[in-house]
C-alpha cells in the first residue's frame, strides 16, 4: 500500500493539508493518516470531518494557543527548567480549553466524544499556574522564603544607592560621570584615572581608553557582599521551586501525553475541515458493493484553488490553466474501465484522480468531488505507474514493470482497487496486447475494481468485446490540435501520435509519409471516432446546461417558497398585532365608560337612555373595526377556533356562508364568520364589560358546574366585574337561572349587586334566595335567554 500511495503522490496531498494545522502534533497526526479498510472506520472518519466543518463554520477555530509537542522535554534526562515548565503549562491549558470548547457545545456528539478522552487536568493547571506570571515569569510570591529574600535584596539595593548618591555629590570632580554602574553584579562608580586616590575602593575594570576606572567604594563593600549572599540564597530558592514545579508536572506526564495526542488529532481534523472549504469538497458515501462512482473529481495537485498552497509547500511554478473534472462509474456488472486517447491527454491524471479520491476519502480527508460520489471500501490500492528500470538487478523497463505487475497479481483481492497505467506497453504491440488482455481477465476473475490506460488498439478492441469493461477516451480537439482533458465515456480514443508529432515540430515530409502508410481506412476511422467524440461532447454540454437550468429552477422555487412562508408569517404577526391593539383599545374605552356609568349611578338610580346610547355609539365603531381584522387561514369543518368577543373555544361544525355553527361545551352556537379567529391569535383576557376568558381558573370551573358564584368578602366593584363575567358565561351556556352568594354583612354588597342586576341585560328577573338557597344572603337571577 505504501508504494502505491507514493505513486499516487498521497504524501504530497497530506503535505498540502498539513499547511492548515496549527500545531506540530497536529501536523504529525495528519501526516500519519492512511486509508481505513472497514466501512465503519471510513464513515466515522468522514463523519468527524463534516462535524468539524460545522463546528468551524459556526463556532470558529479550536483554541489551540500554546499546544505543542512536549515529547522531547519529557524524554530529557535533566530536570525541567522553569521556562520549560512554563511551556508545558501553556500546552496543558490549551488541551483543557479544547476540551471545554467541544464538550460545552451542543450538536457535536462525535467531537465531544473525542474531547472527553482529553484527561481533566484543571487541578494541575491551578497548582502550577500560581508560580507564574501572565508572561511566564516566576511570581514574587511563589514562596514565603523567596518573597523575604527579594524584599531584603531590595532594601539592601536602596541602601547602597543612597550611599553612592551621597558619594557622587561629594566627589563629583573625581568622577567621569555622576552615574552608578554594575560590574560583576557589584555596584561601582566611574572614577577618572587621574583622581584614583580620591575614591578608595576595589578596582573592578578599566575602560578601553584607560580614562575611566570602575571602582567599588570601600563604604559599600560589605553591603555588596550582603547583596551577593542574598543573590545566592535567591538562586537556591528558585532552584527548589523549579524542582517542585517539575515534579508536579512529571507526576502527571502519563496523562499530559495522551491529552496532547488527542488535541493533535483534533487539530488534524480541523485542518481537513479548513482544507475542504478551500477545495469545495463534498461528502462522499461509501459502498461495500464493489462500485466507484466518481462525479467531477479534481486532482488535488492540479487544482488551481490550491495554487498558493502548492507554491508554498513545493515551490511550484503554477500553471494558469484550470483542472478539468473527470467522472466515471465502476459497478458490479462493469467493474473495469479502459481509458485511451492521445499522449499528454490526461489519462494518467484521470487514473490518479480515481486512486487519490479513494485513498483520501478512506483516510478521513476532504475530497474534491461533486455530490453523489460513491467510494468503494477497499482493503488495498495497487498502482502501477511510470518507468522503473533497475540497472542493479539487470532488469529492463518492461521487465521491472512485469515484476511490479506480478506483485499486484499475487496480492490483489476482490476488495482491491487496481490502477494500471500503459498496460502492455514497452514491448511488441501484439504480444503486449495479448499479455495485457490476459492480465485484465485475471483481475476480473479475482473481482477487483480496475482502471487501465493504454495506447494499444488490440486492447481497445478486446474491451469492446467484453461487457464487464467500459471504454473511455480523453478528448482531442482536431481543430486546435491539442487535448481538452475531458473524458468521453463509451468510446475508445486514438493515441494521436501524428498530431502530437506535428505539434512538436517534426518535418512535414515525415508526417505525410506516416499518414500515407496508415492509408484511407485509418482516416475514415479517425473521422468516425472524431465525429462520435464531438457528438458525445455536445451531449455532455447539453446535459450540463439542463442540469444548470434545473438547479436554477429549483433555486427559484425554493426562493419563492421562502418568500411565501415569510409573507404568511408576516401576515400572521400583523394580524395578531392588529387584533391585540384593537382589544386593548376596546378594554381602555370600556373601562372608561364603566367608570363614567358608575359615576352617573351615584346621581340617579339607573343611567338614562342617553348614557346607554353614548356607550353603544363609542364601542360599536371599535367592534366594527375589529370585524375587519385579517384572518390567518380559511375556515374548515373540524377546525379549532375561538370566538373573538366571547373568548369561547370551539370546533366548526358546519358552515353556511358567513353563518358558522360552532360546537362549544357540548352545545351548538350559531355565530358570524367575522367573529371567529385562530386560537393562537387571541388577545389577553378582557376586563369590565367585555366577555370572559375561555380558560377559567379552578374556582371558576367549580362555579360553572354548580351554577353559582360566591362573592362573599369582595369589594363591590370587584364583585360587580366578576358578576358580569359569570352572567355572560351562563347566558352563553344556555343556563336558565344562577345564584349569586353575597352573604349578609352590612348589606352593602347585596344592595350593590341587586342595583346592578336591575340594569343588566342578561337578568330577566331576580329575587332573594329561599331557605334552601341561603335566604337573603344570596340572590337568584333568572336569565333572559
Amino acid at each position: 500500500m505504501e508504494a502505491s500511495l507514493r505513486a499516487l503522490e498521497f504524501d504530497r496531498v497530506l503535505a498540502l493539508i498539513a499547511l492548515e494545522t496549527r500545531t506540530s502534533i497536529g501536523r504529525s497526526a495528519l501526516l500519519r493518516r492512511r486509508p481505513e479498510a472497514t466501512l465503519d472506520a471510513c464513515e466515522n472518519g468522514q463523519a468527524e470531518l463534516w462535524e468539524m466543518t460545522r463546528f468551524y463554520l459556526h463556532e470558529g477555530l479550536l483554541p489551540l494557543a500554546g499546544v505543542a509537542d512536549m515529547a522531547s522535554l519529557f524524554e530529557k534526562d535533566s530536570l525541567l527548567e522553569l521556562d520549560e515548565s512554563w511551556l508545558v503549562l501553556r500546552a496543558i491549558r490549551g488541551t483543557q480549553a479544547v476540551r471545554e470548547a467541544l464538550t460545552r457545545s451542543e450538536g457535536y456528539l462525535r467531537l465531544s466524544a473525542i474531547a472527553e478522552h482529553i484527561p481533566e487536568l484543571s487541578e494541575l493547571t491551578r497548582a502550577v499556574s500560581r508560580f507564574f506570571t501572565a508572561d511566564g515569569k516566576l511570581r514574587e510570591d511563589s514562596s514565603a522564603e523567596l518573597r523575604t529574600i527579594r524584599s531584603r535584596m531590595q532594601t539592601r539595593r536602596r541602601s547602597i544607592q543612597q550611599v553612592l548618591s551621597e558619594l557622587l555629590s561629594r566627589q563629583g570632580d573625581a568622577l567621569q560621570e555622576a552615574i552608578i554602574t554594575l560590574r560583576g553584579d557589584r555596584y561601582c562608580v566611574p572614577v577618572r584615572s587621574d583622581h584614583r586616590s580620591s575614591v578608595p575602593g576595589i578596582l573592578h575594570e578599566r575602560s578601553g581608553s584607560g580614562a575611566t576606572l570602575f571602582v567599588e567604594p570601600m563604604q559599600i563593600v560589605e553591603m555588596n557582599n550582603d547583596l551577593a549572599e542574598l543573590a545566592i540564597m535567591e538562586r537556591e530558592e528558585i532552584a527548589r521551586i523549579t524542582r517542585f514545579v517539575a515534579d508536579m508536572i512529571l507526576a502527571e506526564m502519563p496523562r499530559i501525553g495522551p491529552a496532547l495526542e488527542v488535541v493533535g488529532e483534533l487539530d488534524a481534523i480541523q485542518a481537513c475541515a479548513v482544507f475542504g472549504r478551500t477545495i469545495e469538497a463534498s461528502r462522499p458515501t461509501f459502498s461495500e458493493a464493489r462500485e466507484l462512482i466518481l462525479h467531477e473529481g479534481r486532482h488535488p495537485l492540479l487544482d488551481e484553488r490550491l495554487a498558493d498552497a502548492r507554491r508554498s509547500a513545493f515551490g511550484e511554478e503554477i500553471s494558469p490553466e484550470r483542472v478539468i473534472p473527470v467522472g466515471f462509474e465502476l459497478r458490479v456488472g462493469k467493474p473495469a474501465l479502459l481509458v485511451s486517447g492521445p499522449n499528454a491527454g490526461g489519462k494518467t491524471v484521470a487514473l490518479k484522480t480515481a486512486g487519490l479520491t479513494t485513498a483520501m476519502a478512506a483516510s478521513g480527508l476532504p475530497v474534491p468531488v461533486a455530490e453523489g460520489t460513491v467510494i468503494p471500501v477497499v482493503d488495498s490500492i495497487h498502482v502501477l505507474i511510470g518507468d522503473d528500470q533497475s540497472v542493479l538487478e539487470h532488469l529492463s523497463t518492461f521487465s521491472a514493470y512485469l515484476v511490479r505487475l506480478k506483485r499486484i497479481l499475487d496480492n490483489a483481492t476482490s476488495r482491491s482497487l487496481v490502477l494500471l497505467d500503459e498496460l502492455g506497453s514497452g514491448t511488441d504491440p501484439e504480444e503486449g496486447s495479448a499479455l495485457a488482455a490476459s492480465v485484465i481477465e485475471r483481475l476480473l476473475e479475482i473481482g477487483t475494481l480496475l482502471v487501465v490506460t493504454t495506447h494499444l488498439s488490440a486492447l481497445k478492441t478486446f474491451a469492446l468485446s467484453d461487457d464487464r469493461i467500459g471504454n473511455a477516451s480523453m478528448e482531442f480537439d482536431a481543430v486546435t490540435g491539442s487535448s481538452t482533458y475531458r473524458m468521453n465515456l463509451g468510446v475508445p480514443g486514438r493515441s494521436r501520435a501524428i498530431e502530437v508529432a506535428e505539434m512538436i515540430g517534426l518535418p512535414a515530409s515525415i508526417l505525410a509519409s506516416a499518414r500515407e502508410r496508415l492509408g484511407e481506412r485509418y482516416g475514415d476511422m479517425d473521422r468516425l471516432i472524431g465525429e462520435l467524440q464531438r457528438t458525445l461532447s455536445e451531449a455532455a454540454e447539453t446535459r450540463q446546461e439542463l442540469s444548470d437550468l434545473r438547479r436554477e429552477a429549483a433555486g427559484a422555487a425554493d426562493a419563492a417558497r421562502i418568500d411565501r412562508e415569510r409573507a404568511a408569517h408576516e401576515r400572521k404577526e400583523l394580524s395578531k398585532k392588529y387584533r391585540t391593539e384593537i382589544e386593548e383599545l376596546k378594554r381602555e374605552v370600556s373601562s372608561r365608560l364603566n367608570d363614567e356609568l358608575r359615576r352617573l349611578k351615584k346621581h340617579e338610580a339607573r343611567p338614562g337612555p342617553a348614557a346607554e346610547a353614548s356607550y353603544e355609539r363609542i364601542v360599536q365603531p371599535i367592534e366594527r373595526r375589529g370585524e375587519f381584522a385579517p384572518e390567518t387561514s380559511e375556515l374548515q369543518v373540524g377546525q379549532s377556533v375561538q370566538h373573538r368577543l366571547f373568548r369561547i373555544h370551539g370546533t366548526v361544525a358546519s358552515m353556511a356562508g358567513d353563518r358558522i355553527t360552532l360546537l362549544a361545551g357540548g352545545k351548538k352556537i350559531e355565530v358570524d364568520r367575522k367573529d371567529l379567529t385562530s386560537p393562537e391569535t387571541a388577545a389577553p383576557a378582557p376586563r369590565g364589560r367585555e366577555r370572559p376568558s375561555t380558560k377559567p381558573t379552578a374556582s371558576e370551573t367549580e362555579q360553572d358546574v354548580s351554577a353559582e358564584l360566591n362573592l362573599i368578602g369582595k369589594r363591590v366593584e370587584e364583585a360587580l366585574e366578576e358578576c358580569d363575567r359569570f352572567l355572560d358565561r351562563a347566558l352563553l351556556e344556555g343556563r336558565g337561572a344562577v345564584r349569586l352568594i353575597h352573604g349578609f354583612g352590612t348589606g352593602a354588597l347585596r344592595k350593590g349587586i341587586r342595583e346592578h342586576l336591575r340594569k343588566h341585560p342578561a337578568a330577566k328577573t331576580f329575587r332573594g334566595g329561599n331557605e334552601r338557597e341561603g335566604g337573603d344572603g344570596s340572590t337568584v337571577v333568572v336569565l333572559d335567554n
